[in-house]
């Protein structure tokens, strides 16, 4: 009796699990992207500098070239719904001289280097990519040569942009960003001529990342 109620209701199981709507049929939970976690990327851009040299007998417009950087980032996202907010740093390193004539003095800027940190804000597009905005504290670090003693070549400023990123596969994503950098005006020479400088800095970039999910996939579902 015993045997022959366990072969019944071993049949009907079996029969419910290949039935139409049965547990065969039942859809897999498929995970979805995480952004939250910490990350390090390398990338490659394009800069344009422009300098508004003021002098103590005339104001300079237009001084200002344009080169290639490579950059360095790291970061952490947090990731809430379809909203990613985050922190980052980056290191940029270039070649860039602006060339400029001061009442018949010529002299040179380079921009060596510069480095922000800040933080962004974005929303997922889908969940493979993001739409973001970013502010930043920016300074840049510029080497001066010119035949009158010039100082200073560290101005601080500010960045503002945004860009599109989106997961490869795995762990890598590539996005593409725009920066706008504001310097504060810098005092190159306080004697006469009084020399002062204001350096605006556009940039490109692509950067590719890879995110290390550190603290596991903690994070709020897209609805």
């Amino acid at each position: 009796m015993l045997a022959a109620t366990l072969g019944m209701g071993g049949g009907a199981f079996a029969a419910d699990v290949y039935s139409s709507g049965g547990m065969k049929d039942a859809p897999f939970a498929i995970p979805e992207t995480s952004w939250t976690g910490f990350y390090v990327g390398l990338g490659l851009g394009g800069a344009a500098v422009d300098h508004d040299v003021t002098t103590s007998f005339a104001e300079i417009n237009g001084v200002g070239g344009t080169g290639i950087f490579g950059t360095v980032e790291v970061g952490y996202d947090r990731q809430f719904g379809r909203v990613v907010g985050g922190i980052l740093f980056n290191y940029d390193f270039a070649n860039l001289s602006s060339d400029f004539n001061i009442v018949g003095i010529n002299g040179s800027a380079r921009l060596n280097d510069m480095w922000s940190v800040g933080g962004r804000i974005g929303y997922l597009l889908n969940p493979e990519t993001l739409a973001y905005f970013l502010a930043a504290y920016t300074q840049a670090n510029f080497d001066l040569s010119a035949p009158i003693p010039l100082r200073g070549g560290n101005p601080d400023g500010y960045s503002l942009g945004g860009g599109l990123e989106t997961k490869l596969g795995g762990n890598w994503s590539l996005k593409g960003e725009y920066r706008f950098t504001v310097l504060n005006t810098d005092t190159l020479s306080s004697s006469c001529p009084r020399v002062t400088d204001q350096a605006d800095i556009q940039t490109g970039r692509l950067v590719l990342s890879y995110k290390a999910d550190i603290f596991g996939r903690d994070y709020t579902p897209l609805k």
